[in-house]
């Protein structure tokens, strides 16, 4: 989407927002703070997210995501360094309530484990990430991202089955295809 997929509109019950905003909406209201990473056009974006509150952190958006990541889990750190962090990408405009709260009461019962949703076997997102966990993330090296992580430490989380099909949907897809647009 050449770095532009923010500013797409998407249809929520407020009626059509920015991708961004949606994305922002989704998650807020179990959060207690928001960080926001900044990278492509970073100005134009923090202009699609009007009035709502957060913390700003510009990253560099040539380099690899992992590294903006870092940069908002680094942030999230010295902003509340005992909180559990919930992470969602900013082009995942839905999560199912349900989903949420499921994921904070899993976080509570395994607060050594950063909680990642599935369903049907796909992994998706937010993921919560406890301050144990956290730590992990900041010191590992990544080649491979966020992904490479869970696999190569799989007893830094728990999987947690689902059945919300937007922790899952591939954006991307959706605002490719005309007929997407609409549902």
């Amino acid at each position: 989407m050449n770095g532009a997929k923010q500013f797409e509109p998407w249809p929520t019950e407020a009626g059509p927002l920015p991708l961004v905003a949606a994305s922002f909406d989704a998650i807020e209201k179990v959060c207690d703070k928001m960080i926001v990473v900044l990278g492509h056009r970073a100005d134009e974006v923090a202009t699609l997210l009007a009035d709502r509150p957060f913390h700003r952190v510009d990253s560099d958006p040539d380099a690899p995501m992992f590294e903006s990541i870092r940069a908002g889990l680094s942030a999230a750190c010295d902003l509340a360094p005992n909180a559990n962090i919930l992470l969602h990408p900013g082009d995942h405009p839905e999560v199912a309530n349900t989903t949420l709260n499921h994921l904070i009461d899993v976080g509570r019962e395994h607060n050594k484990c950063a909680v990642l949703p599935e369903h049907k076997g796909q992994g998706g997102h937010p993921v919560l990430i406890p301050p144990s966990v956290l730590q992990q993330i900041l010191s590992a090296k990544c080649p491979q991202g966020l992904r490479g992580f869970w696999l190569n430490h799989p007893g830094h989380c728990q999987r947690l089955d689902v059945d919300d099909p937007s922790c899952i949907r591939d954006v991307d897809y959706c605002l490719n295809r005309p007929s997407m647009k609409e549902s």
